[in-house]
């Protein structure tokens, strides 16, 4: 207790916060409104539904389908970053979500539907609706059968199209985990504005945070980096990704709007502001092998 009669915060409570503040990628600039959980709300739109799944027991792994308009030769599993806490609902209104599950991938899903695409925006499930996807959730057995069943839904729905994991930020450490477990299941992953490095080191005793010493190696699939080169978050410096460069195909982002929140959130490089439209279409073009631009700017 303080000197005011209120708890006094511990430093697991203090780091905790600091953490959150870096890592909710899919935080935007402005502030949450009301008391309760904020919600972008989208209107109803042709081809779009949420699919809710039973996985492990009775927990349910919710996600939002975008239909493809025609022929659907590939899909795209987007994998939001920070918590990924979406809570995806349904209303008259049409869809919503939280903020706090937004990112550059939840913003811009539409464009990676196309004539021959789907896309897909995966939720967090409901055993972890009370805190969102940790780092080390990420990297579990549990959520790899979460990732395992929306792909298998995903491929009944479109029998003879590829999946494709596409994950930004936190959401590229569910997309490198779940493709190295998932193998051939899916065709491929793709890592976007990654989290490569350590945050503060103080940082360290709360989650295991970041790809670091993953082997990307171990994952089966093709593997695809996109990076902005004047990405400022302090755990996913382009540095990182370059490291990558002779063992992977990368797409160097340049250009675009400055950043405009913490530099960890969407609102920036870290979210390829300004050239969203220009990302979404080159990573289009690698899932369906076609060739793409190396470089955006």
């Amino acid at each position: 207790m303080n000197m005011r009669g209120k708890p006094r915060r511990t430093i697991t409570q203090v780091l905790h916060r600091g953490w959150r503040n870096v890592f909710l990628g899919g935080l935007l600039a402005t502030s949450l409104s009301g008391a309760g959980i904020a919600v972008a709300q989208q209107a109803p739109t042709a081809g779009q539904e949420i699919i809710r799944l039973k996985t492990r027991g009775d927990v349910e792994q919710p996600y939002l389908l975008l239909h493809g308009k025609q022929a659907v030769k590939a899909v795209a599993l987007l994998i939001t970053g920070g918590y990924g806490l979406l809570k995806l609902g349904e209303g008259p209104d049409g869809i919503s979500w939280s903020k706090e599950g937004t990112s550059f991938l939840v913003i811009n899903k539409d464009l990676f539907r196309d004539a021959e695409t789907a896309a897909a925006v995966i939720d967090v499930p409901t055993d972890q609706w009370g805190f969102g996807y940790t780092p080390k959730f990420r990297k579990s057995d549990e959520h790899a059968a979460d990732m395992r069943a929306v792909v298998q839904d995903l491929r009944k729905r479109y029998p003879g199209a590829k999946v494709f994991l596409i994950g930004t930020s936190q959401g590229a450490t569910s997309a490198a985990y779940a493709g190295k477990a998932l193998g051939k299941e899916v065709d491929g992953v793709a890592l976007t504005a990654s989290v490569f490095e350590w945050a503060p080191p103080s940082w360290r005793f709360l989650h295991d945070s970041n790809l670091s010493n993953f082997d990307f190696a171990q994952i089966p699939s093709p593997v695809l980096v996109v990076h902005h080169i004047d990405d400022r978050c302090v755990a996913t410096p382009y540095s990182s990704a370059a490291k990558l460069a002779d063992r992977f195909p990368l797409i160097t982002v340049k250009g675009g709007t400055p950043v405009q929140d913490n530099g960890c959130g969407p609102m920036g490089p870290h979210g390829f502001l300004g050239r969203e439209q220009a990302v979404a279409t080159e990573i289009k073009n690698w899932m369906h092998g076609r060739p793409y631009l190396n470089t955006i700017q």
